[in-house]
């Protein structure tokens, strides 16, 4: 294994791939003359795989036979010229980007082509001439994050933004906010380089007359590509021009009304742009680049009424916004639930309105500062004076802040996911939700359109681009019932016949995919006989992304029907009462949020760091997904438990790769998991991989041997307390070179930390500190009583950072508290981990009793280790119900006692630091690092909050010997970045997580501070 720009990747494969029974022959030899070809990307076969490939965020599920990664252009060179041959004419191929289609665009029964893991270099930036030219596999994100310090940036603007691949948003022609005024990514594309089905590279770019007839004479591919594309786009210029709707949404794939440039050039791009890889696969493109507007304001405004936000957009148009955003109550409602709502609360209901049934977000920006206020004045004068009348806006809040104007912009890019996110066996799914029609016809048609969800007694979300006639609409069904799926085909027919009545198209902006058999009604037989020609002359035998789009002139094949295969059929094959035990698996969307590309955000490490969507919350849940039908197709009832008197499971020969059980695959991709917890809260869904990854691994170890190492870390709390009875001998007993290599090579575990010689007992003996006793503290006087504070002891700072536990028992007791050390109890969070659940729930109870006993004391109970303390949150409650007692964080209480600490907080020397939250810290509770900071500037410090992603040590996974490289490049990825590089820095580094501080020690050499730690020290300056 190796590293390349922080990403894990394995070495090509060796040429000759062995037998697989899932692979028809003719794939079967494909794939090995692929591999004998001199391909230098991955090939993958394996089923877990070719799931994750399986799906996007559409409906659908299609599995592949195959998976290619190509790690340059020569290889699809390989890959297609190869598939051109007369014995590979059935060979299906279709190219794959970020996975974040919602029309099923990428999916294939064939072989997947993904560039989104090689093809991610942003080769070349012209400022001069205003272009930057990449590979397809760059995220937009991405790309902007490199553009932004220039001062400029690739303008189209999709939710999905931050795993979104450049390629994908070519070939679906991808828009979103904004595009009003920057239009489509058609119109921001200079140049394409790419390559045809006979495996020769087509270059395309805007050409003059000249340059047009001498390449329409090369006797080549490209050639008579360019030559029939003329002649349709030539002949038929007056059908195109009466039977294509003119709207600023314009109908995507095979442009054939933009073909023709207003300067009078040829641009075959346009063809390409929005083509679904059905004609091409990319491989670089250059765009255009547009300056960032230096000012931006952001006015949210709330409606009583939806229809009320609709009809005002004509009249927001006028006041020439950059973009008009609608989200409705519905994503409201949700994001009330979601991490997101603590930043937005404030801009979106107001004390004395009503609760918004819609929200216009209103974006005005310019280089300007007077214009965007003159604007902004402009519009809120209209508002004050609509005020109060029927059918206008309640009221609204102008963001002028970065940090408000990202948040609104987040709760509208994450409306999407949270709408999956929604109550119920019925959620909100996409088939009908990017219709466009004239912005003037928008009130009428969505009228019309919520008619027919209301006939039908269905629930809906809808938010999306109201300026440019765009709304989205996801109506709720379960898929798993089939009178639902049903449901999908009559309210598509309808609301194509609807979009048509009002002017529009079925596909805004998110492509046609398994909507393609709607092709025709939109652009008329005699112009999709047309479309078919210019199909037929890129991939006669219909073998790139087949059945997308347009079918190949003279070949019998169909297009792809909304009616094909979908993950509702496969989920409904699993008992209802395992699909509500694993009902987060079942419920993944497919958003992808997941995939976010940026190594300073939480989610997902394993994913980042390996480059495998297998790793990934969506791939885990999609493979566990499957894992459940499998076994059930072999009689075996998951929701039984583990342990129940049930046949046993028979292997999944056929099913999986040649090893046999499929359940391998999956162990494989849940033993990559960090466990760090941020999907259970970042994922708009919820979806809480280490929870269901310990409910596999208590059915996994029914059948197979656990690995000597969780029976190490499952009885760590146990045996800790035993080793530190004698810390310099047991210290000396580990680090003997046999010991050592007993714990790596046999039991798999690496770089244990050394138990602390000076231990907790000692310390607080030293300082008198009381001993905890039931009854002695409810005997105690009330103003004593009322300042005792309980701490819960935690095995990381009890055994190998007393020293951390003791700066919390010495800032408490500074600041007039009687701290108490409550008795040490096994946690059992290592016992959740590893899916030792029957043991995890013992202990819990056990737990659960001693704290509601402890709780009725009236004294707060306070946690030191966030990883430990939040486990009496999260998983303590969903193994027992709900619970009688709570432990704080620990500047959770010291921020409820914060007026409280003026008096033992004078002004001193005015220092910064700097704070490294533990990630399960931040997602879980996402204001505990504001509270540190609240906290700190009581005592007159400054405080900023690193944004990083995960530490990579996420506590045992970082010590497994099979997972130190990984752990490794997770820290590389961003801690190591934000670390300060010199020594003088270093004490003013705070970290509140022990796994974090251990990571830190093991690859940089110090030891961040506690922020107690700190404190206390300031207090001791004063």
């Amino acid at each position: 294994m190796a590293f390349r720009s922080g990403i894990y990747y394995s070495a090509a494969m060796i040429p000759r791939l062995a037998a697989d029974e899932h692979l028809p022959a003719l794939y079967q030899d494909f794939l090995n003359e692929v591999g004998a070809s001199g391909f230098l990307g991955e090939i993958h076969t394996d089923y877990a795989t070719r799931l994750v490939t399986a799906t996007d965020n559409s409906v659908y599920q299609i599995v592949p036979l195959g998976v290619l990664y190509p790690r340059d252009e020569g290889d699809i060179c390989r890959v297609l010229r190869l598939a051109s041959h007369d014995r590979f004419r059935q060979i299906k191929l279709s190219p794959r980007g970020g996975g974040t289609g919602t029309n099923g665009q990428s999916l294939c029964d064939g072989i997947i082509l993904d560039v989104s893991r090689h093809f991610r270099d942003v080769l070349e930036v012209n400022l001069d001439e205003g272009w930057v030219r990449v590979q397809p596999g760059v995220i937009l994100d991405q790309l902007n994050a490199h553009l932004a310090p220039h001062g400029v940036f690739f303008a189209p603007n999709l939710s999905p933004s931050n795993r979104a691949t450049i390629g994908g948003m070519i070939n679906t022609d991808a828009c979103g906010k904004g595009s009003r005024i920057y239009g489509k990514t058609s119109e921001h594309i200079l140049e394409l380089r790419s390559v045809l089905l006979d495996g020769s590279v087509l270059a395309t770019a805007p050409l003059s007359a000249e340059e047009l007839a001498e390449v329409c004479t090369e006797d080549s591919l490209g050639g008579r590509i360019y030559r029939e594309v003329r002649d349709v786009v030539d002949a038929n210029s007056t059908l195109i021009e009466r039977e294509l709707p003119r709207i600023k949404r314009f109908l995507t794939g095979y442009d054939l009304a933009h073909v023709r440039t207003p300067d009078g050039r040829f641009d075959l791009s346009r063809v390409i742009a929005g083509s679904e890889g059905t004609l091409v696969v990319l491989t670089e493109a250059k765009v255009r680049l547009t300056a960032i507007p230096k000012k931006k304001k952001l006015v949210a405004i709330r409606y009583p009424e939806f229809d009320a936000a609709l009809r005002a957009a004509n009249r927001l148009v006028q006041r020439d916004p950059g973009a008009i955003e609608t989200v409705d109550d519905t994503i409201v409602g949700l994001a009330r639930e979601d991490v997101i709502w603590h930043s937005i609360a404030h801009l979106v209901e107001a004390e004395g309105e009503p609760p918004a049934a819609a929200i216009n977000l209103v974006e005005f920006e310019s280089d300007d500062p007077d214009i965007v206020d003159a604007k902004v004045e402009a519009l809120v004068s209209l508002l004050e004076v609509e005020k109060g009348l029927p059918n206008k806006a309640s009221g609204y809040a102008i963001a002028s802040t970065k940090e408000d104007i990202a948040a609104l912009w987040a709760l509208r890019k994450k409306g999407v996911g949270l709408l999956g996110n929604a109550k119920g066996e019925r959620r909100p799914v996409p088939f009908v939700e990017d219709t466009a029609v004239p912005p003037e016809n928008l009130a009428d048609y969505i009228k019309e359109f919520r008619a027919i969800l209301d006939r039908r007694g269905l629930r809906y979300g809808m938010f999306g681009h109201v300026d440019v006639g765009c709304l989205h609409v996801r109506p709720a069904l379960n898929l798993r019932d089939p009178a639902d799926e049903k449901l999908l085909r009559g309210i598509s027919d309808e609301v194509v016949a609807l979009v048509k009545k009002h002017g529009g198209v079925l596909w805004g902006e998110h492509g046609r995919g398994y909507r393609s058999e709607y092709t025709p009604t939109f652009f008329g037989q005699e112009l999709y006989a047309e479309l078919r020609r210019v199909k037929g002359v890129f991939d006669p035998h219909n073998q790139l992304n087949p059945g997308k789009l347009a079918t190949p002139a003279k070949s019998n094949d169909k297009l792809v029907s909304v009616d094909a295969m979908k993950r509702g059929a496969y989920d409904r094959q699993i008992p209802d009462r395992v699909r509500e035990k694993f009902a987060e698996s079942i419920h993944c969307n497919g958003n992808g949020a997941c995939f976010d590309w940026n190594p300073d955000s939480v989610m997902c490490p394993s994913s980042k760091v390996t480059g495998e969507r297998i790793h990934s919350p969506k791939g885990r849940a999609g493979i566990l997904r499957e894992w459940l039908r499998l076994v059930t197709e072999q009689g075996h009832d998951v929701g039984a438990g583990p342990n129940s008197d049930q046949p046993p499971l028979e292997v999944f020969r056929g099913r999986a790769d040649q090893a046999g059980d499929f359940s391998h695959q999956v162990y494989d991709a849940m033993n990559g998991c960090l466990a760090c917890k941020a999907c259970a809260t970042q994922c708009p869904v919820k979806v809480d991989i280490p929870h269901m990854r310990s409910e596999f691994l208590e059915h996994y170890h029914g059948r197979y041997r656990r690995p000597l190492k969780d029976y190490f870390v499952a009885a760590l709390e146990v045996v800790i307390r035993f080793l530190a009875i004698w810390p310099r001998l047991s210290n000396f007993l580990m680090r003997l070179r046999p010991s050592a290599w007993f714990l790596k090579q046999v039991v798999g575990i690496v770089d244990t930390p050394t138990i602390s010689v000076r231990t907790l007992r000692a310390g607080l003996a030293s300082r008198g500190a009381l001993d905890f006793d039931l009854k002695s503290v409810s005997s105690l006087p009330s103003e004593e009583k009322s300042r005792v504070v309980l701490i819960a002891q935690d095995a990381f700072t009890t055994y190998y950072e007393p020293e951390v536990a003791l700066a919390t028992y010495d800032l408490l007791k500074k600041i007039g508290k009687i701290p108490v050390f409550l008795p040490f109890r096994q946690n059992g969070k290592a016992l959740h981990v590893k899916g030792f659940l029957g043991w995890f729930r013992k202990v819990a109870r056990r737990n659960a009793d001693f704290y509601a006993a402890v709780s009725a004391l009236g004294v707060p109970i306070v946690g030191i280790e966030p990883a430990v303390t939040l486990t009496y949150r999260d998983e303590y409650p969903k193994a027992l119900g709900e619970l009688d007692f709570r432990v704080k964080l620990l500047q959770e209480y010291l921020a409820e006692e914060k007026e409280a600490l003026k008096p033992f907080f004078r002004e001193g020397t005015k220092r910064g630091y700097r704070l490294f939250g533990h990630c399960t810290e931040r997602t879980y509770e996402p204001q505990s690092q504001q509270l540190w900071r609240s906290v700190f500037a009581q005592a007159g410090l400054d405080l900023s909050l690193e944004s990083t992603g995960c530490c990579g040590m996420c506590g045992v996974f970082g010590h497994e010997a099979e997972h130190y490289e990984e752990s490794r490049g997770v820290f590389e990825m961003s801690w190591k970045k934000h670390l300060p590089p010199g020594v003088s820095e270093r004490g003013s580094t705070l970290a509140t997580g022990h796994s974090c501080r251990s990571q830190v020690k093991r690859f940089e050499g110090f030891v961040p501070q506690h922020p107690a730690a700190a404190l206390l020290e300031h207090l001791n300056s004063l």
